[in-house]
């Protein structure tokens, strides 16, 4: 019976040794498991917060976009001005050079015109002038060494 003690106690040594072995490993794994859940927590909010950068820089990308796209329609329609006056102006010097072209040929038809008038002119004055110095010469008293 004393041996049967003797077992009896050395197992209940076992088992306290076992139990304080089993609450050693318990407490070792608790302090993982609170470090576990303090990482996780740690990881949530740096996830939040990086979820919280996504958002912002994606409004920050939508009122970029937003504001291309704004500056893109306003180029295409300053684009468009610009090509219509290119168009009015360039439609308005070329009626201007026309214009100017037909009264640069008014000019040169006038000038021409004019040039043979002044030759007529030239001719008939000379033509005149030998009939005035014939009429003059045939007149009494006239030098007679013109006579014909």
């Amino acid at each position: 019976m004393l041996q049967d003690l003797d077992q009896l106690a050395a197992r209940i040594g076992q088992l306290v040794q076992r139990t304080r072995q089993l609450h050693a490993e318990r407490d070792t794994l608790r302090l993982r498991v609170n470090e576990f859940e303090a990482e996780q927590r740690a990881l949530k909010q740096r996830a939040a917060e990086r979820e919280a950068e996504v958002v912002t820089l994606q409004s920050k990308l939508q009122d970029h976009d937003g504001a291309v796209s704004a500056m893109l329609e306003q180029a295409r329609q300053a684009e468009a001005t610009l090509r219509e006056q290119l168009a009015r102006e360039t439609a308005e010097r070329q009626a201007l050079e026309s214009r100017y072209a037909a009264r640069e040929n008014e000019w040169q038809a006038s000038l021409q015109s004019r040039d043979s008038e002044l030759q007529r002119l030239r001719v008939a004055a000379a033509s005149a002038r030998e009939r005035i110095d014939a009429v003059l010469a045939r007149l009494p008293g006239a030098p007679s060494g013109e006579q014909h």
